[in-house]
């Protein structure tokens, strides 16, 4: 079986979440109440890079980012995406 591999750096409290993009990309829509998350290659390995990059041990509760439509790797018709470390967890 092949392996995937990504690069992601670790969390920078002085700088937050960054991560390097391919400038692929994703839309997010929103059909019957239901999220659907549409992305070519490498959208979908620019959003794995956001959710690796909030996964990071060092990355606080809370910690979040905000990709809006046009923000690389959202398409211009996305609707507005937060991914958020979930701020109840330790």
């Amino acid at each position: 079986m092949d392996e995937l591999v990504l690069s992601v750096p670790g969390y920078d409290s002085a700088h937050g979440v960054v991560v390097p993009v391919e400038g692929g990309t994703v839309s997010v829509e929103i059909v019957d109440g239901s999220v659907e998350i549409f992305g070519d290659r490498a959208g979908l390995r620019d959003l794995a890079r956001w959710c690796l990059a909030l996964s990071d041990e060092s990355a606080p509760s809370g910690a979040h980012i905000h990709l809006d439509p046009g923000t690389i790797p959202l398409s211009l018709d996305s609707a507005p995406l937060m991914l958020a470390r979930d701020p109840r967890e330790d």
